[in-house]
């Protein structure tokens, strides 16, 4: 019971950082969010140095992408459209691929 609530806490602490894009794209800030665990986003978030939302919210679309950095390499993901309660409980989900997850978490252990 102890390792597993240190263990959620350990991945609740470093999940995920976003960024923060205002419409005018003038001003960014930091807010740390909360995911749910799962293969692959969880062991790609633990095994990348960050992990970066970048998203506009229009209405109840939320229009994002995905930067992940793995050692000296930036991956850039394509924009994506989501819907914004799925952004909400799921962001990094609903803004990269599952494929595009899994081929970046097989590129950190290479």
């Amino acid at each position: 019971m102890k390792n597993n609530m240190k263990s959620c806490l350990a991945i609740s602490v470093s999940l995920l950082l976003l960024s923060v894009s205002s419409a005018a794209h003038a001003e960014q800030g930091l807010e740390k969010l909360y995911t749910k665990t799962g293969y692959p986003f969880e062991p790609l978030v633990k095994r990348s140095q960050l992990v970066r939302i970048l998203y506009q919210r229009q209405d109840e679309t939320v229009t994002c992408r995905t930067e992940v950095t793995q050692g000296s390499i930036v991956w850039q993901g394509q924009e994506k459209k989501a819907r914004h309660d799925d952004f909400i409980t799921e962001p990094l989900r609903s803004c990269l691929e599952r494929s595009e997850a899994k081929r970046l978490l097989k590129n950190t252990y290479q």
